[in-house]
């Protein structure tokens, strides 16, 4: 089941686009079952021309792409600069069909999308076990709803992926759905085959003082927090940490949801990572980026580069030998948040010594307990191996 990528950083399209595919054509040859296009610089207003070569050139079974304000190939992480990456891979899986790629986001209603998706993820299914990457532009497609639809409709479905970031207004991204160019909607891959996807999440977090459960909301106002105000709650939690920890907190305050209730002991990778938005002293509520459910699990999180780098390599220590990976990491990381650069990156080719191909987002898409959700600041990445990959 091999993978390879091709990365290019010339400014001329046609010759980025011989670079991308040449690299293609020497090591895995034509008709691949998988193709994703990313963009970024000025490559981005050229992706339709990079798209149509590519379809044309490789003919693959299923292909998507989209443009964003970085890109990953291998162990870079390209910031702020112009290049094309096209990561491409064979799975494997006898004559059934492998993958496919579709188009959604006709209308804003994600249920609109249902049949043409169900005709999809059940011929894919005689292949294998089904996992989805979707591209979405984040204007346009309505992730949240989306995500929450499929949960309930195709729970067994794995999803990941990420947000377009390649503009900063409506229509400026594009996506890319079998060498089709859309300015809205997302793209969506299903993948069966030989292939068993991994998905890896990492917010980077790590909790603060002690859970508590909600005890009065509204929307995502949390009025009480065990029958005392969140903000007095938050003022015990500082008030008990160390001076380098004080300063995380005053730099940038994140709650954690508790996805699995069930759980007696929770650990990092057990909470749902929301920011928290504000606070008003005079009532001592506090406002997060999320819904604030009544008798919800909360603690209080902290991220810093450090913390980031820790659950990043957390996350991968116990990986599968991987010969391909897409990562989707966030625009506030990379050199905004680490001291070096290709970090995220560099740790998963480290790991896992696959093929790597990616974009940096305007959110994240990946599960958290038992359905997928989009994130912050964080590290989504599929991994693919073969079906008896250890």
């Amino acid at each position: 089941m091999p993978f390879t990528v091709g990365l290019s950083q010339h400014a001329d399209p046609g010759i980025a686009t011989g670079e991308i595919v040449g690299r293609v054509l020497e090591t895995l040859g034509v008709q691949p079952d998988v193709a994703v296009l990313f963009t970024s610089g000025e490559h981005m207003g050229n992706t339709d021309e990079i798209a149509a070569a590519v379809l044309e050139l490789l003919n693959p079974g299923a292909f998507i792409g989209t443009t964003a304000v970085s890109v990953a190939a291998g162990e870079r992480e390209i910031e702020e600069e112009t290049a094309a990456v096209l990561w491409v891979g064979s799975l494997g899986g006898g004559n059934a069909p492998r993958a496919r790629a579709l188009r959604l986001g006709g209308v804003p209603d994600p249920a609109a999308d249902d049949d043409a998706l169900a005709a999809a993820l059940d011929e894919v299914h005689a292949a294998g076990d089904l996992s989805m990457i979707v591209l979405a532009d984040p204007y346009s497609y309505p992730v949240d709803a989306a995500l929450g639809h499929w949960a309930e409709r195709w729970p067994d479905v794995s999803v990941l992926g990420g947000l377009s970031s390649g503009a900063p207004m409506p229509g400026g991204n594009r996506i890319v759905v079998d060498g089709g160019v859309h300015r809205d909607g997302a793209a969506a891959l299903i993948v069966g085959g030989s292939a068993t996807v991994t998905h890896l999440v990492s917010q980077g977090c790590r909790p603060i003082g002690q859970p508590y459960i909600i005890t009065e909301a509204e929307g995502n106002v949390v009025k009480s927090l065990g029958g005392m105000p969140p903000f007095e709650r938050l003022q015990q939690v500082f008030s008990k940490l160390d001076p380098a920890d004080q300063r995380l907190v005053q730099r940038g305050l994140h709650v954690g949801r508790v996805t699995d209730e069930r759980k007696i002991d929770f650990e990092r990778g057990d909470f749902l990572i929301r920011g928290v938005l504000g606070a008003d002293r005079e009532s001592g509520a506090i406002a997060i980026g999320d819904e604030a459910p009544i008798g919800a699990t909360v603690q209080f999180h902290v991220r810093d580069a450090d913390t980031a780098n820790e659950d990043l390599r957390a996350a991968l220590a116990h990986s599968p030998q991987t010969e391909g990976a897409l990562l989707f990491t966030c625009n506030g990381r990379g050199t905004h948040l680490f001291d070096a650069p290709h970090h995220d990156a560099s740790a998963l080719v480290d790991r896992t010594s696959a093929e790597v191909a990616g974009m940096f987002c305007a959110g994240e898409i990946g599960p958290v307990g038992a359905r997928s959700y989009v994130h912050g600041f964080t590290a989504s990445m599929a991994l693919f191996s073969d079906a008896d990959g250890q």
